[in-house]
């Protein structure tokens, strides 16, 4: 007889890089339900690596996983068809901490490796002694038993509906990698939705599936079943074989082995050759064919991140966008420098036999600025000029960080109302200010712009031919009064004050349009303002970075939708191509 699927081949690989995809993303952006989708990842490419083993060892035998409800009588069962006690039972719930397997022991060599299950490490015992309790917890158990005909595997699953979310998971997990589902439920829980969801389930992927009705007593057994098969045939699962086990006494935690007789004819005809192919392609080609269902959920999670990522990326843009334009206008608005620093600067400027040398200046500028410079000494020019630098990098540095944290809080707010941001900002609380080193950054960036306007002064100087004698001496207090006619301004300063800063402003423009010209003067200023814009986007540039790269790290790469669908395509077109 010619094999299932005649060499495997480019179905297998195409599995196996479906699987590798599979498992790339991480779904970091995914909020609370992270756990739940990483969960989901692997359970799939679990199961795909289930589908491999099936595929390339079509003759392997059966695994029929018996699972259902507690207190069904799987564990009871298993007994009975071994012929011995090899599953703890009681009343006690859950009574199967550890799953056994029962497998003929020509066949056991298909099951100590990790051919399947390979996350369940194995404990193997050739006693008849019961387990499955606590102290194996999460061991899949081999018990060999010539019992079972060859080609036939009987795993005892614990209870889907087990108190212990790790039973439950196992259970899931068992009936995944299961050739044959026989699902065990009672006379009092046919109809619960726990145990139809399952069903279900099973029906969605065709897995090869029978039922086993137990504890039903004799006389109601015609009315159950009837109503039974109605709710089966409801969820389009009418032709699934049913088997009705009888409430009994059980002895030596066996059931009478009249009882399951039935049950026992059809797993054992399971085992011929040409029913396990059957049955195993039969789950296979549904697997395969849920697959889409079974990745699409996945693919769509992570475009859901990257949306995110966009959003969040738009936010944390917008921010520092804002805190540009609100930048750029504090600099048109003028700036609020120190009074007294100001006040001497004005004093220096705007007042006495300076004021009226620069108001009345009618010669060439090399003899307008020959008796300027007679007005103050070189030494107190230079503290002076000092002075006003430093009370203007303060202040714009100041303002950097302002604006920065201002932004960075209003971005953390943002990512805190989703739920991919929030945990972004509760691993990053740096993210809701500016980062420890903007002060440093900002000051030096100041410091560089205003040696910028020394040079703007030297160019435009330069253009106008002065002498060069004078421009060194020139320039530096030419400069400083371009920086203050760029940034100051004459908010908070009242009465006499207000009138010296107005003052000073005129002579500063009357001396710079002496030394420069008019419209020299205008695009100096221009191009100072605009200058100093570009250093705060460049730095707000930096700032923004800590969050982007926060975002790059939990990101999934937008190559992973692509790499998912073109794996997913490859693996339906060589099973059609098999087919």
């Amino acid at each position: 007889m010619e094999p299932l699927i005649a060499p495997p081949g480019a179905l297998s690989d195409a599995l196996l890089r479906l699987r590798d995809a599979v498992r790339l993303p991480q779904f970091d952006l995914t909020g609370p339900d992270r756990q739940e989708w990483r969960e989901r990842r692997d359970r799939v490419a679990r199961d795909i690596g289930g589908h491999v083993a099936r595929l390339e060892d079509i003759d392997a035998p059966l695994l029929v996983v018996f699972g259902g409800v507690t207190g069904a009588g799987k564990s009871t069962a298993v007994n009975t068809l071994v012929g011995h006690p090899v599953v703890t039972t009681g009343v006690l719930r859950p009574t199967t901490y550890a799953p056994t397997l029962a497998t003929h022991p020509d066949d056991a060599a298909w099951f100590t490796g990790d051919r399947i299950l390979p996350a369940l490490p194995r404990a193997e015992s050739r006693r008849d002694v019961p387990a499955g309790g606590r102290a194996e917890a999460g061991v899949l158990r081999i018990v060999r038993t010539g019992e079972l005909p060859p080609g036939l595997a009987l795993v005892d699953a614990p209870d889907v509906d087990s108190i212990s979310t790790v039973n439950r998971d196992l259970a899931d997990q068992l009936l995944d990698a299961a050739d044959v589902w026989l699902w065990f439920t009672t006379a009092g829980k046919y109809a619960d939705e726990e145990s139809m969801r399952y069903l279900r389930r099973a029906r969605e992927r065709n897995t090869a599936l029978a039922v086993a009705l137990t504890q039903i007593r004799t006389d109601d057994v015609e009315e159950v079943v009837v109503d039974f098969r109605a709710k089966l045939a409801g969820e389009s699962l009418g032709d699934v074989d049913l088997f009705v086990v009888p409430s009994t006494t059980v002895v030596d935690e066996r059931l009478p082995d009249a009882d399951i007789t039935p049950l026992r004819t059809w797993l054992w005809s399971l085992s011929a050759p040409a029913a396990r192919r059957g049955r195993r392609r039969q789950t296979l080609d549904g697997a395969l064919a849920a697959l889409p269902g079974e990745v699409g959920p996945l693919v769509d999670a992570v475009e859901s991140e990257l949306r995110a990522v966009r959003t969040l990326s738009s936010e944390a843009g917008r921010a520092y966008a804002n805190a540009a334009h609100d930048f750029a206008a504090a600099l048109e608005q003028g700036l609020p420098l120190q009074q007294e620093v100001l006040g001497r600067w004005n004093r220096f400027v705007g007042t006495g036999r300076f004021l009226r040398l620069a108001e009345e200046a009618t010669g060439q500028a090399r003899d307008w600025i020959r008796n300027l410079l007679t007005n103050v000494t070189s030494a107190e020019e230079h503290r002076l000029e000092r002075e006003v630098r430093v009370e203007v990098a303060d202040t714009v540095t100041g303002l950097v960080v302002q604006l920065a944290d201002l932004a960075a809080a209003d971005i953390a707010d943002q990512w805190a109302r989703t739920p991919a941001g929030r945990d972004l900002v509760a691993a990053r609380p740096d993210l809701g200010r500016s980062a420890p080193h903007l002060r440093d950054r900002a000051d030096a960036a100041v410091r560089d712009w205003q040696a910028t306007v020394v040079e703007l002064v030297e160019t435009k100087g330069a253009e106008r031919k002065m002498k060069a004698r004078w421009v060194s001496t020139v320039v530096n207090a030419a400069a400083t009064g371009a920086i203050l006619l760029a940034l100051a301004h004459t908010g908070g300063l009242t009465g006499a004050e207000a009138g010296i800063a107005t003052a000073a402003g005129a002579a500063n423009q009357t001396l710079l349009v002496k030394l420069l010209g008019a419209n020299n003067l205008r695009w100096l200023i221009a191009r100072a303002k605009e200058d100093l814009v570009d250093r705060f986007e460049n730095l707000m540039t930096g700032e923004r970075h800590r969050f982007i790269e926060a975002l790059a790290e939990a990101a999934p790469d937008p190559e992973v939708v692509d790499v998912l669908a073109d794996a997913l395509v490859a693996v339906e077109s060589a099973r059609v191509a098999r087919a």
